[in-house]
């Protein structure tokens, strides 16, 4: 479970969000398996990327930018018309938050680089084919918590996403 505050931090200092925490990353994914007979087991990697601003209440803000690089194993079954899976793995996460905040009548800015070198990753889906190509569908779940240098709380990274997309094999 994630141990994040810095969001709540921020909002107990200066106001409250003027958006949502949810973030829209871009995602690509290579997946390499082997079948044999109905099953399949392989190796995955995949790249993630975001940025997106947020507004406090009392004209504070920050953005936040993300790039993770996650890699693992992934097992499937080659059913008839669709190929559920599971896959877990780790990687890293790197980010960029640059902060603007109001104290004391004056403007503090920060620019807080970090990463996280062991973020753990969850997921389970469906492949549904149309000969070479099809659709994906995917639930994941990614644990990677940063420490943010200038107020010591932590922020997530990571966490739970639906993905869908297309998919081409070959």
């Amino acid at each position: 479970s994630s141990k994040s505050n810095y969001f709540n931090s921020l909002e107990e200092e200066h106001g409250d969000l003027k958006q949502s925490r949810k973030v829209q990353p871009l995602v690509i994914k290579f997946n390499f398996y082997s079948a044999t007979g109905s099953f399949a087991s392989g190796f995955g990697i995949e790249i993630q990327r975001y940025n997106k601003s947020f507004n406090f209440s009392d004209g504070s803000n920050l953005s936040l930018k993300a790039l993770g690089v996650l890699y693992g194993f992934n097992f499937y079954y080659r059913g008839d018309f669709w190929f559920p899976f599971f896959g877990f793995g780790t990687g890293n996460y790197t980010s960029k938050i640059q902060e603007n905040l109001y104290a004391s009548g004056s403007m503090t800015g920060n620019t807080i680089l970090g990463q996280v070198n062991t973020p753990l990753y969850y997921k389970l889906g469906a492949l549904v084919p149309f000969n070479n190509w099809g659709i994906s569908f995917l639930q994941q779940f990614i644990s990677a918590d940063m420490e943010v240098a200038s107020s010591k709380k932590v922020v997530a990274l990571g966490g739970t996403s639906t993905l869908f997309g297309l998919y081409y094999g070959f």
